[in-house]
């Protein structure tokens, strides 16, 4: 059965995940990518690379959030949150990055050292700047299915 989840089993929902995926549209293109994630209780927080998804969402800050639980096919629980991109600077990005901990991004292939004929050359390639961010929630909606018993 079909069911609407109460804004506590919401807010419980996306304290406990800390990964889900996130939705931006720019330039005709649409995109939708997996991040980790901390959430407040106000804000959904994240850091990330610049790439296509930071480039997309400066252009149109317009973003949906999306967290699931799966069980089995017909047991499973989803939050879907409408909100803002703003990126973080200062005071604000430094107290955000120590509660995102280890939550970083991944190291891409080309910011590991660079090997030459089996010597370590030392050939770093600077790795794009991270993005310190919050999604400002505008609305947070649940549903879950279970068994019909």
């Amino acid at each position: 059965m079909l069911r609407e989840l109460t804004s506590d089993v919401v807010d419980s929902i996306l304290r406990q995940q800390y990964f889900g995926r996130i939705a931006c549209a720019a330039d005709g293109q649409v995109l939708i990518e997996p991040i980790t994630y901390l959430f407040d209780g106000y804000y959904i927080y994240g850091q990330t690379r610049e790439g296509t998804k930071i480039q997309m969402l400066r252009k149109n800050p317009a973003v949906c959030f999306e967290v699931d639980e799966m069980v089995a096919p017909d047991i499973w629980r989803s939050v879907v949150v409408q909100g803002t991109y703003e990126e973080l600077e200062g005071d604000e990005r430094l107290a955000v990055e120590q509660r995102l901990g280890v939550r970083t991004p991944p190291l891409y292939p080309h910011e590991t050292p660079q090997y030459n004929n089996g010597k370590d050359t030392t050939a770093y390639t600077a790795p794009p700047k991270r993005v310190v961010y919050r999604i400002r929630i505008a609305t947070k909606t649940g549903r879950s299915v279970t068994r019909n018993e």
